[in-house]
């Protein structure tokens, strides 16, 4: 299984990559920004034909269509083209995410960013990998001058994005520290998760947004909980996502939970 989740991710990457800059907005979904591309569409039916094919009995949770066996014991978590926007409209910052979970935990997770041939691979207990090499999360134990995401993507779950921010604006005053968003969660997780950012806090993604991210992150060094301090959970955590090392996400928290 951790070649094939590898294996797969990369394909997925390099089809979509193919198609960048060559193909705009498909379709729509919950917004004007929310959209759909014919590389998102293509690589979804590449990947959920590849787990189908080798893996028949397990299900299937993906962003494009309709959930397979969303209660077996094996569970795939697939997102085939993470930060949709950006690709329509040719920023080079998108990922494809791919989890597996068992039981309700997760096993095994992929991210890979095809336009920098990086692939982010995790195992339970076993670390996290950036091609290969072992990464770890920002050591950064002050909040002053640290440099985090926080989703800034207000189409959808937007009163708690605003409350969110509320918090964050606040402690600023406070304790100076850097905002931004790539507008994907494949690249926000996987810098943060290599120590080129300090933290991560997301309100209102979709089970297939977190379920990579939450094992790379963890397996990376990050505390990663949702915004009540629970860990993060497939079946429990809902649509919050908090993740730094122990010492700013003690910080972060009280800020966030308040």
């Amino acid at each position: 299984m951790e070649k094939f989740i590898q294996h797969i991710t990369r394909k997925a990457g390099a089809m979509i990559l193919k198609k960048f800059g060559k193909v705009g907005v498909h379709s729509t979904k919950s917004s004007v920004s929310d959209v759909v591309t014919e590389a998102d569409l293509e690589a979804n039916h590449m990947l959920v034909g590849s787990i189908q094919k080798k893996y028949p009995h397990h299900g299937i949770v993906s962003e494009e269509e309709n959930a397979y066996r969303p209660n077996a014991e094996y569970v795939w978590f697939v997102d085939p083209l993470d930060g949709s926007m950006n690709f329509a409209t040719r920023v080079p910052l998108f990922g494809v995410m791919v989890g597996l979970a068992y039981r309700g935990r997760m096993e095994l997770a992929a991210i890979f960013d095809p336009v920098h041939n990086e692939l982010f691979f995790a195992q339970r207990g076993k670390g996290a990998y950036r091609n290969g090499r072992r990464i770890y999360c920002s050591s950064r134990k002050e909040l002053s001058h640290s440099s985090g995401y926080a989703n800034v993507n207000f189409t959808f779950f937007v009163e708690e994005k605003i409350k969110l921010m509320k918090k964050l604006l606040a402690a600023v005053k406070k304790e100076p520290m850097r905002m931004s968003s790539f507008g994907s969660m494949a690249i926000n997780a996987i810098y943060a998760a290599d120590g080129r950012k300090d933290w991560l806090c997301s309100v209102g993604g979709k089970i297939w947004d977190f379920a990579a991210p939450s094992l790379i992150l963890s397996e990376a060094g990050c505390k990663v909980t949702d915004m009540n301090g629970r860990p993060w959970a497939v079946k429990s955590s809902g649509h919050t996502l908090l993740a730094a090392n122990p010492h700013l996400h003690k910080k972060l928290l009280k800020i966030v939970s308040k």
